[in-house]
């Protein structure tokens, strides 16, 4: 076989012909023997055997500011590239500080996949993810609120999660029988399978019903919220507007109760920002933005956590 020349050493490149240094003849009484060395040392080495050199590492916070711009896809693939890439990844995701406004997805359940799996369309690529998520199954929950990436979901037992689809984190919330409307009924073992729930406002009670521990969640939530506080610890809190007559509820996440705000009620939406809950009566219009009510929440339960 005749061999063949090597392949060019760069595109559109004719190598031409390969010849050999020519060698120096062998010493006298050295038949055959190693030839000395020449003063010019040739040596012919391809581009392929060199070895790569490490590609430079950008600093985290120039790997942030560039993340930041992308869509929740290409974000995800971004931080599997390298271990650099995902701790920049991990610190903007947690950090909240994504600047582009992203894209909606749609989320939903299939008959066709089973319970724990929740189908996420993206209008950007036009393709359906399918993501596992943790227990309760996903599609027997009800889902009360979205924000922030995360789902705020009701199981059959009338208790509240708070689930991020993408990172399959799941956080229980505190239970729904610390807020004072609710409150457990248990069997001859000690097990809750009822709930007590009274209709009340801060100035009186209306009336008292039984409910069944999956019946509670239609009757109860009407809208739940997630925003980021800077207040404390958990990063995260979450705030309901609930039945009876649309009251309102906060809790953080790493809270073991909800805090319920009396006197008022009929709340239709509201923010928070700096402490402060800015909510919406009923009685406003629904196409002003005016927040008519102002309500700061105790220290002890909204300000930093006391050491």
């Amino acid at each position: 076989m005749v061999p063949t020349a090597p392949p060019p050493l760069f595109p559109g490149q004719d190598r031409g012909p390969t010849h050999s240094p020519p060698r120096n003849p062998p010493p006298a009484g050295c038949a055959g023997g190693s030839s000395s060395p020449s003063p010019i040392q040739y040596a012919r080495v391809d581009a392929q055997c060199l070895p790569a050199a490490p590609s430079p590492e950008l600093p985290e916070d120039i790997l942030m500011a560039i993340f930041a711009a992308l869509e929740i896809p290409d974000l995800v693939r971004a931080g599997a590239v390298r271990t650099t890439w995902r701790s920049a990844y991990v610190a903007l995701r947690d950090l909240g500080k994504l600047k582009q406004p992203q894209t909606p997805c749609l989320l939903y359940t299939s008959e066709s996949t089973v319970d724990n799996i929740a189908c996420l369309y993206s209008l950007v690529e036009k393709r359906v993810y399918r993501l596992t998520l943790p227990d309760p199954p996903i599609r027997r929950r009800f889902l009360i609120g979205s924000s922030l990436g995360f789902l705020v979901t009701v199981d059959e037992l009338s208790e509240v999660q708070l689930v991020n689809p993408i990172t399959g984190e799941q956080i229980a919330l505190p239970s729904v029988t610390t807020m004072p409307h609710v409150k457990p009924i248990c069997d001859d073992s000690g097990a809750v399978h009822k709930y007590e729930y009274t209709r009340d406002s801060a100035k009186q009670a209306f009336s008292t019903s039984i409910y069944a521990l999956c019946a509670l969640r239609e009757s109860f939530y009407f809208k739940a919220l997630v925003f980021y506080d800077d207040t404390s610890s958990g990063r995260f809190i979450v705030v309901l507007i609930h039945e009876p007559f649309g009251q309102l509820s906060f809790a953080r996440v790493g809270d073991d109760k909800w805090t319920w705000l009396p006197p008022h009620d009929d709340y239709q939406d509201c923010t928070y920002k700096d402490g402060l809950l800015l909510s919406r009566l009923l009685h406003c219009r629904r196409t002003s933005s005016r927040l008519v009510q102002q309500i700061k929440p105790r220290r002890a339960s909204v300000g930093p956590k006391r050491q």
